[in-house]
Parts: structure tokens; C-alpha cells; sequence
């Protein structure tokens, strides 16, 4: 019995021991789970048109997720398409991402359509939205000569191995883009999925978060595991700048701007030294065609345009009682209908574009009112009696600037004159009527209430 005592405290030493190492275990184990920093996941959105402007905001999207180490970068896209060099652009920094990049085509209605299919199947992940498109990437042909269907083919098989190249490069279905490319085909969310050409359909961004964690792909700095179960999410929108000038690209703004900076230069031509109405004008134009580079402009349409505003200019000039305004209306809206319709053949990357109608008769009604202002104030001038004429001078009424004792300064016709009284005293102010002008003389009498008066300055 002696012997079991020690052997005992030993074996209850030994275990406690053993339960201190395993409580120390667990609470380094614990303590180094709330040390590890949660994972971050950076959401940008590219609206609209890409342009410039949007390029510019991938690329410092981008490098602020670079920068702060996120875990993925989603970005949701919903676009008619753009310019071909700003699409270029947005690739290759996606391409050269060292951040997991997920194009999100939301929400439901959203398209990436031209430019943004290319943008789309640059991404390491292209999930969409239930309701949503992509494809339509098929560049206009006009006129059929043999030129103009080389130029077609040239653009269309270099825009078709472009898309392969980046396609083929993250694994999906390099054949449909082609024919994406040549044949203009576009796929819902769901066929585009099962094709391979998206990789997953979510509903909303938590769903596609879940859905892509635990993926492993291919960036430019290597193979990289997506954590995005539970990530702290950062929204990284557009600046209040960056929106404005966005909405410029709009082909409805940039019409409206363009149609702006013509009814503004014909303004500070009918007034000049106006200044305001010019430099409205001029500014106004040149965001116009900013934002008509980046859409499938047409310059028989500008060049109609101007035509209508040069015949609103020829009416009032001419006085042909609104002909050539009718003509200049006619040709403004055969303009405004062109505007965006091409002539020959145009990148794939290019949106379909058209002046909405409500937009067009907004326009067209202020061109036609402002002529007709204009029109009406040339026929008041022209009707409106010379007044410094001897004979015009005769009956006109003003007031006096002086005392006529029997003479001194009478105000008539906007003008100070040299005035004789006819027979009696007026004080300042009094009303006068001219009877006769003599040189720079003229003979007044007074006007009392009868006609009316013309106020001094």
C-alpha cells in the first residue's frame, strides 16, 4: 500500500499535465484564429458603355485590390459594348491581374454584349445573373463592295481571334465566341453555362461568393484558391467625376449635347459678343463628339444636322415666312435618325445605338421654336418704325431732361435732343410730343395724357 501512493501522485501529475497541454493547445489554436485577417473581397461595377472613362476605373480598381491584398475582385458588368481601344485595355489588365478577378453579368435584365463579351471572358471566373445575355458581337457591313467586305473581313477575323485567344486562355468554349464574332450569336445565362462559355449561374453576389470558394485559378502571379465564404465585401463604386462624365457617353446625352452646341452657336451668331451662348456652345460640341468617338457614328448625319441649321439661319435672313424652316426640320430629323447608323463596315466591339424618339422630338421642337422666336423678333424689327428718320421723328412722344423755358433736352426715340417749346414752360420729366424737327432741333409741344410716353433711361 505504501508503494501505491507514489505510483498514484505520479499518474495524477502525469494527467495533469497532459490536460494543461491540450487547454494550452486549444487556446493558441484560438488565439491564432482571431490574429488571422478575415478575406476581402473588393465589388466594382462597369455600366453603360465602355469608354475611356471606364477603362480608367478597371485599371485603379484593380490596383487598389493589388494594393490591399483582397482575396477576389468581382466585378458586375452590364454593356452595349464601346470602344474598341478602352475594351483592349480593360483586358489586358485583367489578363495581368495578380487579384482573381469574377465578372458578375447582374443584375437580372443585364447584358455583356460586343466590348463587354470580350471583358467578360477575360475574367478568371464569368458567373451570371438569371435573365441576363451575352454575345452580339458581330461587326455592320454597308454597301457590299468588294472593299468594304474586305475591310469586313479583316475586322471580323481579327476580332474573333482576339476573343479565342482570351477564351481559350481561361478554358471555355473558344468556338461559340467565334461565331459570336462572325455570325452575331448570343446566349441567355443559363445556355451560355451549359455551353462553357459562363462558368456558373448565380442569383446574387453572397450566392456567387459561395458558389467560387474553394476554386483555384490561374492569375499572373500563379494559381490562386478563391476564399470567399464569409469575406468582408468592399464597394469600390465610381466617383460622382467619374459618373458625370460616364454619362456622357450615353447616345441620347451625346445627341442632346450635340444638339445643344448647334442651337447655342447659332444663338451667339444672331447676338455676338454675347460670349456665354459660344462658349456653351463650344464646350457642348466638344463632348459631343468625346463621346461620339465611342459610338457608331455616322457623319451624314452630323453633316444633316448642320444643314438644318444653317436653313433655321436662311429663313431669317431670307424671310421666306418658315419654307426653309420646314426643309431645316425635315432635315434635322432625317439627321437625328442617322446619327448613329453606319455607313460601312465598324468594330464588333461598337453597341447598337439610336436617339430615343421622345429625345428626338424634344430636340427637334426646340430647334423649330427657337427658329420661330427668332424669325418673329427679325419680322417685329423690321416692322418697327426707323425712328431717327425726319419723318418717323414727327409725332413720336418723350419726356423732358430739362426745363424747356423755351428750350433745353427732351428724351425721344432713345436719344437726348436739343428741343423748342412752342409756347409755355415744362418742368423735368414733363411729356413732350415732336411737331416738327429742325437739324438736331426738334419743336415739341406738350404731350399731356394723350399717347403714350416713353420712360427716360
Amino acid at each position: 500500500m505504501r508503494l501505491a501512493g507514489p505510483a498514484v501522485a505520479r499518474c495524477l501529475r502525469a494527467c495533469g499535465l497532459l490536460f494543461g497541454a491540450v487547454v494550452a493547445a486549444i487556446l493558441l489554436a484560438a488565439g491564432a484564429g482571431a490574429d488571422e485577417p478575415r478575406p476581402t473581397v473588393f465589388v466594382a461595377g462597369v455600366e453603360g458603355t465602355i469608354n475611356p472613362v471606364t477603362a480608367e476605373y478597371l485599371h485603379w480598381v484593380l490596383d487598389r485590390a493589388e494594393q490591399e491584398h483582397a482575396t477576389a475582385l468581382v466585378i458586375r458588368l452590364d454593356t452595349p459594348g464601346g470602344l474598341d481601344s478602352s475594351m483592349r485595355q480593360m483586358v489586358q489588365d485583367l489578363l495581368g491581374s495578380t487579384v482573381p478577378t469574377v465578372v458578375f453579368v447582374a443584375p437580372s435584365g443585364a447584358r455583356a454584349a460586343s466590348a463587354g463579351v470580350f471583358i467578360a471572358e477575360a475574367a478568371n471566373v464569368l458567373a451570371m445573373a438569371p435573365g441576363t445575355n451575352i454575345g452580339a458581337a458581330h461587326p455592320v457591313a454597308g454597301g457590299g463592295e468588294t472593299l468594304e467586305a474586305d475591310l469586313r473581313d479583316k475586322i471580323t477575323n481579327d476580332a474573333a481571334a482576339y476573343l479565342a485567344s482570351i477564351t481559350r486562355q481561361r478554358g471555355r468554349n473558344d468556338a461559340w465566341v467565334q461565331d459570336a464574332v462572325r455570325q452575331s450569336l448570343s446566349l441567355a445565362a443559363m445556355s451560355a453555362v451549359d455551353q462553357h462559355v459562363a462558368d456558373l449561374l448565380a442569383p446574387d453576389l453572397p450566392a456567387l461568393l459561395d458558389a467560387v470558394d474553394g476554386r483555384t485559378v490561374q492569375t499572373a502571379a500563379g494559381a490562386v484558391t478563391l476564399q470567399t465564404r464569409d469575406a468582408a465585401i468592399t464597394s469600390l463604386p465610381m466617383t460622382p467625376v467619374e459618373r458625370a462624365f460616364q454619362a456622357i457617353f450615353d447616345p441620347n446625352v451625346a445627341y442632346l449635347l450635340l444638339t445643344l452646341g448647334f442651337y447655342a452657336i447659332l444663338i451667339e451668331l444672331f447676338h455676338p459678343g454675347s460670349v456665354a451662348p459660344g462658349v456653351t456652345g463650344a464646350v457642348c460640341l466638344v463632348l459631343a463628339f468625346v463621346a461620339l468617338s465611342t459610338l457608331p457614328m455616322n457623319w451624314g448625319g452630323v453633316l444633316l444636322l448642320l444643314v438644318a441649321v444653317g436653313l433655321f439661319v436662311l429663313d431669317v435672313k431670307a424671310a421666306t415666312h418658315g419654307v426653309l424652316t420646314v426643309a431645316g426640320l425635315v432635315c434635322f430629323v432625317l439627321g437625328s435618325l442617322l446619327l448613329y447608323t453606319p455607313t460601312g463596315p465598324r468594330s464588333p466591339t461598337l453597341p447598337d445605338a439610336r436617339v430615343a424618339l421622345p429625345v428626338l422630338l424634344v430636340a427637334a421642337g426646340t430647334g423649330v421654336l427657337l427658329s420661330l422666336l427668332v424669325l418673329g423678333a427679325a419680322i417685329r424689327v423690321g416692322r418697327r418704325p426707323a425712328i431717327s428718320e425726319v419723318d418717323r421723328l414727327v409725332g413720336a412722344t418723350g419726356v423732358t431732361r430739362s426745363a424747356l423755358d423755351p428750350t433745353g433736352v427732351v428724351y425721344v426715340g432713345g436719344q437726348l435732343w436739343s428741343a423748342r417749346l412752342r409756347s409755355g414752360r415744362l418742368g423735368p420729366g414733363e411729356p413732350v410730343r415732336v411737331l416738327v424737327r429742325n437739324g438736331l432741333t426738334l419743336e415739341v409741344e406738350p404731350a399731356g395724357v394723350r399717347g403714350e410716353q416713353e420712360a427716360p433711361p
